[in-house]
């Protein structure tokens, strides 16, 4: 299964082998797509991935439960509770997902097939003791799509949270999310009044318009409130993460086709080389050994242009232009004059000329060809997991 990372990492191999190769104002724009791709806040994947952080006894896990839908996370009054990180991933996640997930040393994952593109993340608890969590927490916000911070109408005004946490990462605002949770406990006034300060504090720490959710994801004998409104978000922030992602693999493709197209390499890449190359050498070959003399120099030195003059026109770019430039008429008559020479010294002259052709003509313009065929070949797998990550998120190639 391909993903985004996959078309990334293409794009690189196909501006490394073409580098040297085309000229560097053509490279700017494969440079320019993958260097925007990496440097893409949140998870390089067709999958959001949101991470649910808080303070102890703020509900993440219970929250998690309500949008699964069943008991994911285990809930206790025991505080701190949640002290390893868990996953809530899809059944078929994309490798990247995994990746992502070994990186931020999340071990426990369980797998569902509700929401095709959705992982949650139920992290650590901010206020632990334990230092380790807070550096995760610091970790993964890079790495994640979205963060929704969980609160509860006791300490959502907590200092320790807004000021080492919340304000310091204002300049991320546009993927956090706020969800204040247990409003079962609130009256409609008084929850009228929480989320009304929750909003003044968010927008003094620079956080205008906050994206805020009222929930009771686990309120005593009644069904959790709220969740439905949540997912729809959640839904809105998937549907702008595939216009975005779909933007990546679009820009990666045409970059990649930009590059073959001066390459020259868009239409293949071998040439047929081996299978034209064979009846060069076996004519100059047999020509040379039944007659030798000046005129078999002259229609070897005829047959060797003639095969470079065909081969670089339909290589044609920078490649063509690179074969014309590394044999020209004066250094194919040294290299076959000097093998030639060699031949004449040789006990079985027929064996030593083929030998010396594919020393002196085969082994240099294969290792063209080689590298003309290696970016021919990335540039095709590019477009075609281009075209497999696209269909996955429903985007037709532009």
């Amino acid at each position: 299964m391909s993903d985004v990372i996959t078309v990334v990492e293409g794009l690189d191999f196909v501006v490394s082998l073409a580098e040297g190769h085309v000229h560097p104002d053509d490279l700017d724009a494969a440079r320019t797509a993958a260097d925007a791709a990496r440097s893409r806040a949140g998870h390089l994947g067709t999958t959001m991935v949101l991470a649910l952080v808080g303070g102890t006894g703020s509900g993440k896990s219970s929250l998690l439960n309500a949008i699964a839908g069943d008991t994911i996370a285990s809930i206790s009054p025991v505080r701190p509770h949640t002290t390893i990180p868990m996953a809530w991933i899809p059944s078929q996640a994309e490798p990247a997902l995994h990746s992502l997930l070994d990186r931020l040393g999340v071990e426990q994952r369980a797998t569902h097939d509700r929401f095709a593109e959705l992982a949650i993340l139920d992290m650590t608890d901010l206020d632990s003791v334990a230092s380790e969590h807070r550096d995760l927490v610091e970790r993964l916000m890079p790495e994640v799509d979205v963060v929704a911070w969980v609160l509860d109408p006791v300490k959502y005004a907590d200092p320790v949270l807004h000021s080492e946490f919340i304000a310091p990462l204002a300049g991320s605002s546009d993927r956090m999310l706020f969800v204040l949770n247990k409003v079962d406990q609130l009256d409609e006034t008084s929850l009228d009044g929480v989320l009304g300060h929750l909003g003044e504090l968010l927008e003094r720490e620079g956080i205008t318009e906050p994206a805020l959710f009222a929930v009771a994801a686990n309120p005593p004998g009644r069904h959790p409130r709220g969740i439905e409104a949540l997912v729809a978000h959640f839904a809105v922030r998937l549907d702008e993460k595939r216009v975005h992602i779909g933007k990546i693999i679009d820009d990666a493709r045409r970059a990649a086709q930009a590059v073959a197209g001066v390459a020259g390499v868009a239409g293949g890449g071998s040439l047929d080389f081996e299978e034209r190359w064979l009846p060069v050498r076996e004519a100059i070959v047999t020509d040379v050994v039944a007659g030798g003399g000046a005129a078999a120099f002259e229609e070897a030195l005829r047959t060797v242009e003639g095969f470079i003059l065909r081969l670089s026109t339909d290589a044609g770019g920078v490649f063509g232009l690179r074969i014309r430039q590394s044999f020209g008429t004066d250094l194919i008559e040294r290299e076959l004059l000097a093998a030639l020479e060699s031949t004449i010294r040789g006990s079985d002259p027929g064996r030593e000329l083929n030998d010396q052709l594919q020393e002196r003509f085969g082994a240099p313009l294969r290792r063209m060809l080689w590298e003309r065929a290696s970016l021919s070949a990335v540039v095709s797998g590019l477009t075609v997991d281009a075209m497999t990550v696209g269909k996955s998120i429903g985007r037709a190639p532009a």
